[in-house]
């Protein structure tokens, strides 16, 4: 068995223990089962069990006296729970955000929570200092939106740490690989890349570009299924249509020099694939300035379905992110497992597919698929 799965159970069963005598079932002085009892009871090795003692004895909950057993300890860590979910996001005034948040927000408050907010604006060093002032002030558990999650992350021996407290998190959009056992809820980003490939090739396209995100999971994943379906259709792919940009260069990526360099990519295409509904409207107004037109000349399907997608000058095809539904799935995952102790599964949810008209012939292609064209 793998060091990590045996600290992923270990943890399971010091989690359920804690929860036993913050809710009052263990009292102060009162003797817990021996080793053997435990390991029957929950279905782990004495290893697991023995380790699992070790962490609640580091924080205070239990004393372990030598030929005796096992005891809760006196001044038990406060019974009060604080009632307080931190929730860490990338940004959070733009863009999909808000609606994210607002969905979180009303599971939370309609639950008798409160939420403490940080924005990492994708900083991994934000995201370290927001972790370390959140464990100071005592939330229950986390609600995160991990900080470029394409890369490896330095900040994942203060997640372990939040782990070993028994402060549980959840991660939306994207999550560390790095934590293995990890609960998150994400979307089907790769099945959508694939889906976005057979759109195009289906309205005829096939000088197929792209441009995608280098340093977060959803960047990758929506790449590989692209990249995906254009081999499942005997295609090639041209590596020089294909641009990565990193959140760095966000603000500058349709600027100077490199408005022009995009161009020159991307004019020589007739469908391209964009990360999201804010790289494709700034795609679709330098196609526009330079005399294009889309969808007759150059067709493009972004991700999101945000309100950019209906307010650029070419109305957007777009897969629609559960923005406000993923909020609150997120939400009821975290009070379940603060409240019960017991792990919640990850999740994939999937994206319909809202046909706008930045795509040629896409009316023929949505009468050949399913009336919803939800993906899973």
């Amino acid at each position: 068995m793998s060091r990590e799965k045996t600290e992923a159970k270990y943890s399971i069963l010091a989690n359920a223990i804690r929860n036993r005598i913050l809710s009052g079932e263990f009292h102060m002085g009162d003797r817990l089962a021996s080793e053997n009892e435990l390991s029957a009871q929950f279905g782990f090795s004495r290893q697991t069990v023995r380790q699992a003692l070790g962490i609640l004895e580091q924080e205070g909950f239990v004393v372990r006296r030598r030929g005796s057993g096992t005891y809760i300890a006196k001044g038990t860590p406060s019974l009060q729970k604080s009632r307080t979910i931190g929730v860490i996001t990338t940004y959070i005034t733009d863009y999909i955000f808000p609606v994210i948040t607002r969905g979180i927000e009303e599971v939370l408050s309609s639950r008798g929570y409160h939420l403490h907010l940080g924005v990492t604006k994708n900083r991994v060093e934000t995201e370290r200092q927001l972790l370390q002032s959140m464990m100071e002030n005592g939330v229950d558990g986390l609600i995160v939106e991990g900080t470029k999650t394409a890369l490896p992350n330095p900040n994942i021996a203060l997640y372990q740490k939040l782990e070993s407290m028994g402060i549980p998190c959840v991660f939306f959009n994207g999550y560390y690989r790095e934590l293995p056992g990890c609960i998150y809820v994400v979307t089907n980003d790769r099945l959508c890349g694939d889906r976005a490939s057979a759109l195009l090739l289906h309205a005829g396209c096939r000088r197929l570009g792209g441009i995608f995100k280098s340093d977060d999971m959803q960047g990758h994943e929506r790449y590989a299924g692209f990249a995906q379906g254009l081999m499942d259709a005997g295609q090639q792919i041209n590596d020089d249509a294909v641009l990565w940009y990193s959140t760095g260069d966000r603000d500058s990526l349709f600027e100077g020099e490199n408005r022009e360099r995009i161009y020159r990519v991307m004019h020589n295409c007739d469908g391209v694939v964009c990360y999201n509904d804010q790289i494709a409207y700034r795609l679709i107004e330098l196609l526009l300035e330079k005399g294009m037109k889309v969808p007759e000349d150059i067709s493009v399907v972004s991700f999101d379905n945000s309100s950019i997608s209906q307010y650029s000058p070419v109305k957007i095809t777009s897969f629609d992110h559960p923005k406000e539904q993923m909020g609150r799935i997120v939400a009821e995952k975290i009070i379940h497992v603060i409240e019960t102790g017991i792990r919640e599964t990850p999740l994939t949810m999937g994206m319909s597919l809202i046909y706008k008209g930045s795509v040629l012939n896409e009316s023929a292609f949505q009468a050949a698929q399913p009336s919803s064209f939800r993906i899973f």
